[in-house]
């Protein structure tokens, strides 16, 4: 593994649940805050898992403990370092644009595993302002502005310029993009605008009255537009289209999935007419259907139509291994309450329900077998014709 090298000493240690804990005469580790995550490396070929601060001290989260006075080597992972800079410098021009051009604040943000997300104040923001903003990023990124970290005393601080005002007192740690955003900030950054790469918004969702922007920089963003090519070019292939013609292409083809679910539920109810009639030529108050190749659907349909008409209705679909019990609610008989304790004696099934219906799936056909006969046998003795 490559890394920032350095020589330091154990001067503390703990323990719980999540595994051994030291803290450093002196470290390079980040430690979890603001949105970005720790840094990864290892300590003594120890790989640290976590690193968190606390009242001031910093402490690496390891799998096996290290005495305290041990002298260590330690690493700091460079690669992850970048991404986490990367998507950390990413959301400093992002929020800079949007509170300066759309006078939209960004409220939080998050660095996670596969991608990092900004929640932004504003109830909509559609695809077409992201298009903008993503060639507002791309300019920053070609202009490749310095990128400047200082520790200034509160009284050096140009409280003028920061994009969020602070009641630190002290020294602040400023990040500025120059040009473009001024900011109290403990993360880490690139050295430049350019470093980004290019920055691609992957999702927008509404939270909470807001906007969720889930955004990806750098080598994410590489791998992103390389996987959306792979996909792209798939449906290219397989419905013979072109970058032109795939939006039109794929709502044809929804189209006529809709049309074609249609139909198919235009037999399902003709089928499940024509099985309840036969049912109801029987003189059983429990009618029992059994549907061996038939979709859950259709089996739920036959059963909701034969409980209408008063019986006690048990349906049995072997593909989904489910059984299905109901009545219009006439019955005195608890259903769910009745299924359930039939399981438990079993000891098979898992299931439940209301008064007037109730399901359970099983792990095989033989079981959801085993539970229909067991069902309707208690359900012929205990129920009196009327």
């Amino acid at each position: 593994m490559t890394g920032w090298e350095f020589e330091t000493m154990v001067t503390a240690k703990s323990q719980d649940e999540r595994g051994h804990w030291i803290a450093l005469e002196e470290t390079h580790f980040y430690a979890e805050g603001g949105g970005q995550p720790a840094d990864a490396g290892t300590i003594a070929d120890e790989a640290v898992h976590d690193v968190q601060q606390i009242d001031g001290v910093v402490w690496h989260l390891l799998e096996r403990p290290i005495e305290v006075g041990t002298a260590v080597t330690a690493q700091v992972d460079v690669a992850t370092r970048r991404d986490h800079s990367i998507q950390h410098t990413a959301q400093h021009v992002l929020t800079a644009i949007l509170e300066d051009r759309y006078g939209i604040e960004t409220l939080s943000f998050g660095i996670g595993t596969d991608d990092a997300s900004i929640e932004i104040g504003t109830h909509a923001f559609d695809w077409s302002q992201i298009e903008q903003l993503e060639q507002d990023v791309a300019t920053v990124i070609y202009e490749n502005r310095p990128i400047h970290i200082r520790q200034l005393d509160v009284s050096e601080v140009d409280q003028t310029k920061l994009r969020k005002p602070t009641d630190r007192t002290g020294m602040i740690r400023i990040v500025e993009v120059e040009g473009l955003d001024y900011n109290a900030c403990g993360g880490t950054h690139v050295a430049s605008t350019g470093q980004l790469g290019f920055v691609h918004v992957t999702a927008l969702k509404k939270v909470r009255g807001n906007v969720r922007l889930t955004y990806v920089a750098g080598r994410r963003a590489i791998r992103e537009t390389q996987s959306a090519r792979t996909a792209l070019r798939t449906v290219h292939q397989t419905l013979s289209t072109t970058n032109e013609t795939v939006a039109a292409r794929v709502l044809e083809e929804r189209n006529a999935r809709i049309e074609r679910e249609k139909e198919v539920k235009a037999l399902e109810a003709r089928v499940a007419k024509a099985k309840v009639a036969a049912f109801l030529q029987e003189d059983n108050y429990v009618i029992t259907h059994i549907g061996k190749t038939e979709g859950e659907t259709l089996t739920t349909m036959i059963i909701e139509r034969i409980a209408a008409t008063g019986r006690i209705a048990v349906g049995a679909n072997h593909t989904a291994q489910k059984l299905i019990l109901m009545h219009d609610g006439t019955h005195d008989i608890a259903i769910g309450k009745f299924l359930k304790r039939a399981l438990d004696d079993l000891g098979i099934g898992r299931g439940g329900g209301s008064h007037k219906q109730a399901q359970a799936r099983f792990e095989s056909v033989l079981d959801l077998e085993k539970a229909t006969a067991e069902v309707v046998k208690r359900l012929q003795e205990g129920v009196v014709s009327c």
